[in-house]
């Protein structure tokens, strides 16, 4: 299956193992932004931009790694509007803390995931088998 992956750029580490995981397991990456340096440009805002929601848009699901910052959430919200199943996993109390959490953590269509970075890829695969 395809899939995205959104975070912040202080999150590339765990976005790559992540990524290497899913892959190992056969899955698809639509775009990996981390390959990107850090754009200097409304012109390179703008490709990147375009990349990452057509990545969404093509994907089977997204998956936001939180802490995340305001361009994963705009990530979230075109995987919702999309149809696109979303997986978060919070290593922080992001989803759970009234303070902190978003509406569209809540949503039906999103699946919070906890435990070790590692479980991701069986936690993920375990719900779509289960929704199929």
């Amino acid at each position: 299956m395809n899939y995205y992956i959104g975070s912040g750029f202080y999150n590339i580490e765990n976005v790559r193992r992540l990524r290497d995981l899913l892959s190992a397991q056969g899955h698809t990456h639509t775009y990996d932004w981390t390959l990107n340096t850090r754009a200097d440009s409304v012109d390179a805002l703008r490709d990147i931009g375009e990349k990452e929601r057509d990545a969404i848009k093509a994907s089977d699901f997204v998956v936001i790694l939180l802490p995340a910052g305001k361009g994963s959430h705009v990530e979230l919200g075109i995987a919702i509007g999309s149809g696109v199943p979303v997986f978060i996993h919070d290593t922080t109390d992001s989803m759970t803390n009234f303070e902190t959490t978003s509406t569209f953590y809540h949503v039906a269509q999103v699946v919070q995931l906890s435990g070790a970075l590692e479980d991701i890829p069986s936690q993920i695969d375990a719900f779509l088998i289960e929704s199929a």
